[in-house]
């Protein structure tokens, strides 16, 4: 009988959080413990386990979609607020969301995107953003009411306090969390939540993932946003994500709507008290 090799994981996790590539980078030790558990089921060896764990952290934090540099946007926030001048903070918004690929394309077409979801849930006052990146500094586009309470959640640390500065400047109460929603799935009662071109990329950390964050959560609307096209514009994606956002939904009450905008499709689901 093979003796399997002991694991020693906060060792594991230990050594991913103080890496070169992870330090500063605040991630949860819930999220890494997760993805090596499951890495550690699916290899024999420990290190093969740790370099699929690695392989699958990369593709969960996405450094390659981009980031700002947060001490910057800190200040040039700071300076917008100071302004007392709206626009002036909605184009220092403007400037942070362009800094990551998935926001920066929804920039031309950010007040029709958010008019299609206050027209499909009108009374908005409670969001879950879900593995929410820089799409709070979009809330100038929501048309939220002032008191809105925006529940944000995402695994990077410094975004997290860079989001609830911004809540705070614009007079919100500060609710961005570090939480890994989908080891740890948030409770709050909602009127909608945002699940923004991350559903496919959740898919690749564990299969059906979304589908098991869809039911754990209670909100009255559920959006979901996916790449219609890939982010170099050369492959049609829409059916691939057709057939996701249909395993993501099945065997859910209510009927799903879906509207088309040049760098993805927005679908929903009204599922009554969620």
């Amino acid at each position: 009988m093979i003796k399997r090799e002991t694991i020693d994981l906060p060792k594991l996790i230990d050594e991913i959080k103080t890496s070169r590539k992870y330090r500063g980078a605040g991630i949860p030790d819930e999220t890494i413990a997760d993805i090596l558990r499951q890495e550690l089921a699916r290899h024999a060896k420990p290190s093969e386990a740790l370099r699929s764990a690695k392989a699958i952290l990369h593709n969960v934090m996405a450094p390659y979609l981009g980031d700002p540099d947060y001490s910057q946007a800190r200040s040039a926030l700071d300076a917008a607020f100071a302004s007392g001048i709206p626009d002036t903070v909605q184009q220092a918004a403007r400037e942070i969301l362009a800094q990551h690929d998935s926001t920066r394309e929804r920039i031309p077409y950010l007040a029709d995107f958010y008019a299609e979801i206050r027209e499909a849930c009108p009374s908005i006052h409670t969001v879950l953003d879900l593995a929410c990146g820089l799409n709070p500094f979009a809330l100038p586009w929501m048309g939220l009411p002032t008191d809105a309470a925006y529940h944000a959640y995402d695994i990077h640390q410094p975004r997290v306090e860079l989001i609830n500065h911004y809540l705070g400047g614009l007079g919100l109460t500060p609710l961005a969390e570090a939480r890994d929603v989908l080891v740890n799935p948030p409770q709050v009662e909602a009127d909608a939540a945002f699940l923004f071109k991350e559903a496919h990329r959740i898919e690749k950390r564990r299969k059906g993932a979304s589908r098991l964050l869809v039911q754990s959560l209670h909100a009255r609307v559920f959006f979901i946003s996916l790449p219609n096209r890939s982010l170099d514009g050369r492959r049609d994606l829409g059916a691939r994500m057709q057939r996701l956002i249909e395993e993501i939904f099945e065997g859910q009450p209510g009927a799903l709507y879906s509207a088309e905008f040049p760098g993805e499709t927005l679908y929903w689901l009204e599922r009554g008290n969620g």
